[in-house]
């Protein structure tokens, strides 16, 4: 069988970019896979489940650049610890999970390989968005807000009406006319 015009183009493109150093590079053995960051994102914050359930790394930490969805205060911010972090480390990490707080949360609830890598190229991806901005304005409104709130209670509190003793009490300590 004779190859025809389009089939010896391709072979020579194929060449051309293997010669040129173009081709992506067979992963290595100890390589996670690729991932998938849209999808990363959404296990992140809990738009698709984990496999095999948990919870999602957004109900506790932060997220520089992402939004509202990205801002959980009860772990760490992520995207300046992850900063620079090179892919198999991550996996790693993701995959042992090695700090206390996080231990009864996933403990039975291993995230997959793919899981692992779908994150892991979300966070690496996200992470040189820096530290959630903006997100202390909220924490000043909403403290503001609270101390407002303490405030109008404290003089409505002032406000009330003595208990029916005291009221008694005052009444009778008033200098009374003669009896008639």
């Amino acid at each position: 069988m004779r190859a025809g015009p389009v089939a010896r183009w391709m072979v020579v493109a194929v060449v051309a970019v293997s010669a040129a150093g173009l081709a992506p590079a067979p992963a290595a053995a100890g390589d996670p896979p690729a991932g998938s960051a849209a999808t990363g994102r959404e296990l992140f914050i809990g738009a698709r489940p984990l496999s095999a359930g948990g919870a999602p790394c957004g109900a506790c930490h932060a997220l520089g650049g992402e939004g509202l969805a990205f801002t959980a205060s009860l772990g760490p911010e992520l995207s300046t610890g992850l900063t620079g972090m090179d892919p198999v480390a991550l996996d790693g990490l993701l995959e042992t999970l090695p700090f206390p707080s996080m231990t009864p949360v996933y403990e039975g609830h291993a995230l997959t390989p793919g899981e692992r890598a779908d994150l892991a190229a979300f966070l690496l991806a996200a992470a040189p968005r820096g530290p959630p901005r903006g997100a202390w304005h909220r924490e000043a409104w909403a403290a503001a807000l609270a101390v407002a709130l303490f405030l109008g209670l404290a003089l409505a509190g002032r406000r009330r009406k003595l208990p029916s003793r005291a009221r008694l009490v005052a009444r009778a300590a008033r200098p009374h006319g003669g009896s008639r």
